[in-house]
């Protein structure tokens, strides 16, 4: 014997079925618009830190940077347009500073307090211009009870070989890791905190032990730090 269920508890399940798919319905339209007032939000918000960027000026001439460090005496090595215009900005110096005994160091610095893009890992441009690095590691620099985390490479080019330490800061901090500074810098911008950052590199060629090449680096960096730091 079939059974038969009455005809009103089908319309009951039927209004219920309705009722649910409307309410997923509306469910699923509400988190569509969560979701479009939220990426119009970011939208706004990239292009607002965008444009502060842009319009917003550095305080620090970084030019100004003295061309004597205690015996060392320093001298503007050429910058091209096309590097000028690769490294997005004009506040840069490269210099090359010699002591007495006739030791040369090679210091770039770039800097900003408005636009972290200008900052980029030195090797990428060592290797666009022909040096093959051939050793890498990290450095720990003491600075006044401070501690100064610093990449150390080793790159070379036909028979000379050269050492560089470098370094990236944004405002007391001075590390080895450019997604760091990357970071601390966008979250200051966030709240429209100015940040003085900078990318510090010297390099000097390996004449002797390299050990006494990386000594020279570690004091010049220190020395170095402490300038940009009076800025």
């Amino acid at each position: 014997m079939r059974l038969l269920r009455p005809s009103g508890a089908r319309n009951d399940r039927a209004v219920s079925a309705a009722r649910n798919d409307i309410g997923y319905d509306m469910n699923k339209t509400i988190g569509y618009i969560v979701l479009l007032v939220l990426l119009a939000g970011t939208c706004v918000f990239s292009i607002n830190l965008f444009s502060s960027e842009r319009t917003a000026h550095d305080e620090v001439d970084i030019k100004k940077f003295p061309y004597a460090i205690g015996d060392w005496r320093g001298k503007d090595l050429e910058i091209t347009e096309q590097e000028y215009k690769i490294l997005e900005t004009r506040n840069l110096i490269l210099r090359e500073y010699t002591n007495p005994q006739n030791e040369k160091v090679s210091l770039f610095i770039v800097y900003s307090e408005t636009n972290r893009s200008v900052f980029h890992p030195p090797e990428v441009c060592m290797m666009g211009g022909g040096l093959e690095i051939t050793e890498k590691g990290v450095e720990k620099i003491d600075y006044d009870g401070r501690a100064i985390s610093a990449n150390r490479i080793r790159a070379g080019k036909g028979g000379g070989q050269m050492l560089s330490l470098y370094c990236y800061k944004a405002k007391n901090l001075y590390t080895a890791n450019f997604y760091l500074q990357q970071a601390y810098f966008a979250l200051n911008q966030i709240f429209h905190s100015q940040v003085k950052g900078a990318t510090i590199r010297v390099t000097v060629p390996i004449a002797g032990s390299e050990e006494e090449a990386l000594a020279i680096l570690k004091k010049f960096l220190v020395e170095t730090v402490k300038i940009v730091d009076s800025m």
